[in-house]
Order: structure tokens, then C-alpha cells, then sequence
């Protein structure tokens, strides 16, 4: 079994300490160092047990042969590109960089790459369970053709005004930075649309002009079916509480949820072991919160308590790089959700008129 050695090159984004903590919990995985001029290192560092370092020496660290990117938008593919240059895998936070160009130059280099490099992108919503075996039942045409879809995603509310999703060389705002997850998970299950017509909006009893968008509502047009997308930076409840497809088929119905997991399924008759009517699993009414206190839910260093999507994820990208196993949230995905939500930015400056996404 390959060691897997890892490094992080920035660890300001929130998901830096819980892929830490997935990744040590899997047999011949170390993380050893971590580089960043953000002065939160030390604490950082101090809290995972891992080195502080700078840059070049995590990159000319010949025992690191993973590379873990949690830096702002903006740097994300430039650190990848270098640890790609140097020889290691990497995952780059998702939604892997700031522009649509940003995720076209790491396609590029993805291309160019080193045989046996791995470069994963941060989605990792789309490996909950739910989502996973409602993917599943699908294909396996349990719920007959789809016929459309409607889903839905939402920023705690209170996020909208944070740093992190008003970067100013960002392409968008909550949409881009949280609405991505959910986008993506779409994607994952029926692939890119061909155009999309959205509306993306600010609202003065909401917020100022010193954020961005407060909500959003996307069509999503496929070749045989339609897909709605409703979004907004307000949202009451835990984050992905509220999150969740409601997939509708000729013979049957889907529900996922996201936070707590749920999948509800619905069949017209006896099919494929499944009894006619509803059969639903949750699991569990008592999820743990996202993350840990009240006080560090919009810090750039939180604690997540609920990091169990990232244990497929951690476990998918370490499968990848030593069996060369498909990667769990590919690039290609990536750069398709960033094409979807620059046409609708794209779409509301015409007013909600159909913009086409650029095929992959």
C-alpha cells in the first residue's frame, strides 16, 4: 500500500481541518505541513499537529506526494499548478478557483500533468449517501424516465456578509461559493444543461451593495427534461438543512435531503425490490451541526462537526491516486458548474434570457 504524505498549501478556507481529520483516519496517510503568510498558521498548526512551513518547502519535499489546497479563491490553481509541477496529486477546494478561466487553466494542466498525478476538486455533496443511491436508483430506471427536477440551496443567513463570500476577484458571491455544492451535486447526477435561464437578485431589505447576490432562480434546460434550481443567501436553518432534489419519473418520485441525509422514494407499483409507495430512509433526526459553536460558524478556521461527506471524499481521492481509480469529483465537473453560474450571472444581465453553457 502506497504512503500517502500530505501538505496544505493555504489553510484559511473551512474545510482545511476537516480533511485533516478524514484523511488520518485512513491506514498509510500522514499530513506533515502546512504553508500560508495568513498569521493563523501557527494556530493552524499547532491545533492538527502538522509543521508550519513556507511554500517552497512543502513543494520540494520529496516525501509529500499529495498536495491539499485551502487558499483563497484567487490562488487556488496557482498553488495547484505548482504542486502539479512538483510532482505531487492535489485536491484543490472546490469550486476550484475563482473565474471560469481559473477552472479552464487547471483542466489544461490536469491535462498536462505528470502520469498518476490526481487532481480532485472539493465536492464533496455530491458523495453523500442520499445522493449516491438516489444516483443509483436512476440508472437503474427504478422512478422510470425523469421528467424534471427541482432542487434547491441556500447560505446560512449572515454568510452573505462574510470575507469569504464577497472576494473581490470571485466571479459571483453566495451563489458561486455555496450554490455550487448543490449545482454540482445536479451535474453529478445528469450531467451539464445545454442553457440555463436564471434570475440573480439583490434585495434592499436583505443586504447592501457591500455584498452580493441575495437569491436566485435557475432553469436549467436539458435536451429531455428541465431542471429548476432555487437559491438564496437568507437561510434560517443549519446549513443544507433546508438543501434537497425532488427528482419526479414516470414511475415514481425522489426525495434527497442533505443535512440530516434522507432519501425518499416513491414507486406506482412493485419494482426492483422496492414495495409500491413511499419507503424512506433518514439517517439520523439528530445530525450533528455543521459546525461545532456559535461562535466560529462564519470563522475561516472552524471546527466542522459534521464532516461525514468528507470521509468518501478523502478515502475517494487517496483510492485514486494509489489504484488510479476514477476521481470522485473531477475537474471536467468543476469547470461545468463554474460555466453554469457564469451564464446566469450572464442570463440576469439580459433579464432572464436564454444563455447557452459551454460544453465541456
Amino acid at each position: 500500500m502506497e504512503p500517502i504524505v500530505v501538505g496544505l498549501l493555504g489553510i484559511t478556507h473551512p474545510h482545511a481541518s476537516a480533511r485533516v481529520r478524514a484523511l488520518r483516519e485512513i491506514e498509510g496517510v500522514e499530513v506533515v505541513a502546512a504553508a500560508d503568510d495568513d498569521p493563523r498558521l501557527t494556530y493552524f498548526t499547532d491545533k492538527y499537529d502538522v509543521e508550519a512551513r513556507d511554500i517552497e518547502d512543502v513543494l520540494q519535499d520529496e516525501r509529500i506526494n499529495a498536495i491539499m489546497v485551502h487558499s483563497k479563491s484567487k490562488d487556488m490553481v496557482p498553488h495547484a499548478l505548482r504542486a502539479l509541477a512538483a510532482g505531487k496529486s492535489v485536491v484543490v477546494e472546490k469550486p476550484g478557483g475563482g473565474t471560469v478561466d481559473d477552472l479552464v487553466q487547471l483542466a489544461e494542466a490536469e491535462a498536462q500533468a505528470a502520469p498518476g498525478l490526481v487532481v480532485q476538486v472539493g465536492y464533496n455533496v455530491r458523495l453523500a449517501q442520499s445522493i449516491t443511491e438516489a444516483k443509483g436508483l436512476i440508472e437503474a430506471g427504478v422512478i422510470g424516465d425523469v421528467v424534471s427536477v427541482s432542487a434547491r440551496g441556500a447560505a446560512l443567513v449572515g454568510e452573505h456578509l462574510t470575507a469569504h463570500l464577497n472576494q473581490p476577484a470571485d466571479m459571483g458571491g453566495a451563489l458561486w461559493i455555496i450554490g455550487c455544492h448543490m449545482l454540482d451535486s445536479l451535474v453529478s447526477i445528469f450531467g451539464t444543461p445545454e442553457s440555463v435561464n436564471a434570475r440573480v437578485r439583490k434585495s434592499a431589505k436583505l443586504s447592501d451593495e457591500s455584498s452580493r447576490e441575495d437569491s436566485a432562480a435557475v432553469l436549467l434546460n436539458y435536451p429531455d427534461m428541465s431542471a429548476t434550481f432555487s437559491f438564496d443567501g437568507h437561510d434560517n436553518l443549519e446549513w443544507f438543512e433546508s438543501s434537497r432534489i425532488s427528482v419526479y419519473g414516470t414511475a415514481g418520485m425522489l426525495e434527497i435531503g442533505v443535512l440530516p441525509q434522507k432519501l425518499r422514494v416513491y414507486v406506482n407499483e412493485d419494482r426492483a425490490g422496492w414495495r409500491a409507495g413511499w419507503t424512506e430512509w433518514t439517517q439520523s433526526h439528530f445530525t450533528p451541526p455543521f459546525a461545532r459553536t456559535e461562535s466560529n460558524k462564519f470563522s475561516e478556521l472552524p471546527e466542522l462537526e459534521n464532516i461525514s461527506n468528507f470521509h468518501p471524499e478523502m478515502r475517494g481521492w487517496v483510492e485514486s491516486i494509489r489504484t488510479g481509480a476514477p476521481v470522485v469529483a473531477p475537474v471536467a465537473d468543476a469547470l461545468a458548474v463554474a460555466r453554469i453560474v457564469e451564464a446566469c450571472y450572464r442570463s440576469e444581465k439580459e433579464q432572464g434570457a436564454l444563455v447557452e453553457v459551454e460544453p465541456a
